[in-house]
């Protein structure tokens, strides 16, 4: 009996890691239905697998602020035409990206666009 107890506790524990890994990569959280303009400053951008994360300073109605945007991984960005060299951190640059469902800051980027006019 004590053997079944953990053997059933022991799946119901793994269920649990393996359902929260499979929800991080979800992205139900945005609405890619929509596309929203943003300009900002680049304070730090890491591009990686499995997602890239681009932090920028915007300024806006609600104020200046730093705000966490994330993209698609390394490969699929420089599939798209990003290089290393292309974005340092204060450079001001537009993107475009899918807004948050519950309306807050941040986003999926659906692209980069620098000020040259180069997208990615």
């Amino acid at each position: 009996m004590a053997r079944r107890v953990v053997s059933i506790v022991a799946a119901v524990a793994l269920a649990s890691v393996a359902t929260g890994a499979w929800a991080h990569h979800s992205a139900a959280q945005y609405d890619f239905g929509q596309t929203v303009k943003i300009q900002g400053v680049v304070k730090e951008l890491r591009i990686a697998n499995p997602h890239t994360a681009l932090f920028l300073e915007v300024k806006d109605a609600k104020g200046a602020r730093v705000v966490e945007f994330e993209a698609h991984s390394r490969n699929n960005v420089y599939r798209r035409g990003w290089r290393p060299e292309m974005v340092h951190p204060g450079d001001t640059i537009d993107i475009e990206i899918a807004p948050l469902r519950e309306g807050g800051d941040g986003g999926y980027v659906k692209n980069f666009i620098l000020k040259d006019g180069t997208q990615f």
